[in-house]
């Protein structure tokens, strides 16, 4: 043999035409030839192996023709001859019919060529192109469960700290709220009571002997009331407001406004009174007879006194016997924070009292500290009051406490929050789905790459084995068939 001859992969027909080694008109031969590879293919096949490679696909090349006729010689049917020598079955002969086609002015050569140069130049590498693809999906849906992860411990988060903030455990979150509101607010009703009785008391004498001093006939006999009836031991609301008028009427008030609010806002109507002895009604009725107006009725005697009436109930034949009606639990007592009316004077008389002792403490410095000690401690109190009273935390839960939209509204962020806990939990495990998918799909691709990778391999050794054969030298077929 001569020197080896390299032939670019993709220019291969060029070169089997470039030195006649096949027909011009190929194209139209191999299309004559593929009508023979159906009329085969629709032929019986007992041969295991051989209806295996008939069943790989439409479009059989040169290669796959051998394979399948040496399969079919291989078993009975195909070694079954004929007197004149030929084939018995029908479908190894028409086997036979399209091997010799394919070798008739090496058409055989041109299908192989075709199949190496659709393989090399647009199978395989759209097969790797959609592998690639699929990992690269694979990929991102690993990174971005990663993030959900960091999204569903940050929404985790958010919501303990939401649980933890309002002091509820979530289960029930309105009772909670409600519980929880009315339990903290009770505290904090002690420390204002607390700091009342430290300093309200003389807060009060000490104003109150101003305003005797500099009263107007139409002020106020008493001056800070609510303050001097909070330093009664556990007072309750209603005894409050038998002491105080002024909370008595913005309690009716804000029951009267409540009411309207039920009712639709219509104004309620007061009760008729009753009639009274003196207040006598004038019918217009005129008797002319002395004897009055008989209406037919027979009085009834009443029974004697000593005579028990007979029972007419229906006797069920049930015993209670033995039964105790239990009394009712007392109810726990409204925290005194949670009651408007009294949280609003009571600001109002802790503002007016800081300011007079403001007022004081600026008149008093001339005298020196000691002097105006007492007066600044008492200050301290009344703005550990004013404090207490104004904080966000008091007002949010004398909101939780009183205002059922409120606690509403913070039960539907809650339970926004716990949504959002779970919604990454629900994308992850969506992304893991398409990630299975994916992976599947890359995997199947990747195997159908190496078929076609074994398949193209397979025709470029039979193609080069006998191109170097008919030219006497050693052919070599390179270019992009080798990166494979």
């Amino acid at each position: 043999m001569s020197a080896d001859l390299a032939v670019q992969c993709s220019k291969l027909t060029e070169w089997l035409l470039g030195r006649r080694a096949i027909p011009e008109d190929f194209p139209k031969l191999l299309a004559a030839v593929q009508a023979r590879v159906h009329e085969a293919a629709k032929e019986q096949v007992v041969d295991k192996a051989a209806r295996a490679l008939i069943q790989e696909g439409d479009n059989i090349h040169y290669l796959a023709a051998k394979e399948i006729y040496e399969a079919i010689l291989r078993s009975p049917e195909g070694q079954s001859k004929t007197l004149l020598g030929g084939h018995a079955h029908a479908g190894a002969a028409k086997w036979k019919a399209v091997v010799d086609a394919y070798k008739r002015r090496h058409l055989g050569w041109a299908s192989s060529a075709r199949v190496l140069i659709q393989n090399v130049s647009y199978e395989v590498p759209a097969l790797k192109k959609q592998a690639a693809a699929c990992e690269r999906q694979v990929q991102d849906c690993t990174a971005r469960q990663a993030e959900l992860d960091r999204q569903e411990a940050n929404a985790k988060s958010r919501y303990r700290d939401m649980l933890n903030e309002l002091g509820i455990e979530g289960f029930d979150v309105r009772k909670e709220l409600w519980q929880r509101s009315m339990q903290e607010l009770a505290l904090l009703s002690q420390d204002v009571l607390q700091l009342v009785r430290q300093a309200g008391q003389d807060v009060a004498s000490c104003y109150q002997a101003f305003a005797d001093h500099g009263r107007r006939p139409d002020d106020p006999d008493e001056v800070l009331p609510l303050m001097r009836a909070l330093q009664a031991k556990d007072p309750s609301v209603q005894e409050l407001e038998l002491k105080v008028p002024e909370l008595r009427s913005m309690a009716e008030r804000a029951r009267a406004q409540a009411a309207a609010v039920e009712t639709g806002g219509a104004e309620t109507e007061p009760a008729p009174a009753e009639p009274t002895a003196e207040a006598e009604i004038d019918w217009g009725i005129t008797c002319e007879s002395g004897d009055g107006i008989n209406w037919d009725f027979e009085e009834e005697k009443a029974p004697p006194e000593h005579v028990e009436p007979e029972s007419t109930g229906i006797d069920w034949g049930v015993s209670f016997d033995g039964f105790e009606v239990a009394e009712a639990a007392p109810e726990e007592a409204t925290p005194f924070l949670a009651e408007g009316p009294a949280r609003e004077l009571l600001t109002r008389e802790v503002a007016e009292a800081s300011a007079f002792l403001a007022e004081r403490a600026c008149h008093g410095e001339e005298y020196g500290p000691k002097a105006s000690s007492p007066t600044q401690e008492a200050l301290q109190a009344m703005g550990k009051l004013e404090t207490l009273l104004s904080a966000r935390r008091t007002q949010q839960l004398v909101l939780l406490a009183s205002s059922e939209s409120y606690r509403e509204r913070t039960a539907k962020r809650l339970e926004i929050a716990k949504l959002q806990c779970g919604k990454p939990a629900q994308r992850k495990a969506e992304l893991e789905k398409v990630k299975a998918d994916q992976a599947a799909e890359a995997k199947r691709t990747r195997a159908e790459v190496d078929k076609f990778k074994a398949t193209t391999l397979a025709v470029k050794d039979d193609l080069e084995a006998e191109l170097s054969a008919h030219f006497k030298s050693t052919v070599r077929i390179v270019g992009e068939i080798s990166q494979m």
